[in-house]
């Protein structure tokens, strides 16, 4: 079965993978060539269409996607009754809004094909791909680098640590199907299913 696994952003890390076939990429719905979108729905328009033919030219049979998270980002301010500079943690609204829309964006687009999906928590596909690996302090390592580590020793060629999580994305969904066939019911002499 060819699932799809994503890693939404303006810059969307993706996964299709069949069996232990693993292809990925990095779509930048910024940019159309080498042009830069005029706007923001001339940006969605663009993510909807690549989602779209992705979706239907890699004959995509079920899709993850990982749940959208802002992390607060710190900057440093100038207190205004002191004086001095403080670092502050602030929430990037706009950052917030455009990863809310192309994420459900990427639902409405599933939907629409009748294809199903699941959304998947950061920490639940981690878990997953990663087990107990964890990012080297000394080499002051993300978790984004231990997903890209995880690709090369799984021999997953992901060029960018975004392609590296939506290959994370899509082992999970393969974890979690197979799961689901193990606990299926036994179906009768007749029943439609899957030869084992």
């Amino acid at each position: 079965m060819r699932i799809c696994g994503l890693d939404v952003a303006t810059k969307t890390g993706w996964c299709i993978a069949d069996g232990n076939a693993y292809q990925t990429g990095l779509f930048d719905a910024g940019k159309i060539g080498k042009r830069k979108v005029s706007c923001e729905a001339e940006r969605n328009a663009n993510f909807r269409q690549w989602l779209w033919s992705l979706i239907k030219t890699g004959d995509v049979q079920a899709v993850a996607i990982e749940r959208r998270a802002v992390a607060n980002m710190k900057k440093k301010v100038k207190d205004p009754v002191t004086g001095k500079v403080v670092v502050k943690e602030v929430t990037n609204d706009a950052t917030a809004a455009t990863l809310s829309y192309l994420n459900n964006c990427a639902q409405e687009v599933c939907f629409s094909l009748n294809v199903p999906f699941q959304i998947v928590a950061v920490q639940s596909w981690r878990k997953s791909f990663l087990g107990d690996l964890k990012p080297d302090p000394k080499k002051e390592e993300d978790w984004k680098d231990v997903a890209k580590r995880v690709c090369q020793m799984m021999k997953i060629q992901a060029k960018s640590k975004d392609a590296a999580e939506a290959a994370g994305v899509a082992f999970w969904l393969q974890t979690q199907m197979k799961l689901q066939r193990a606990q299926a019911p036994a179906g009768g002499l007749f029943d439609m299913g899957e030869a084992l």
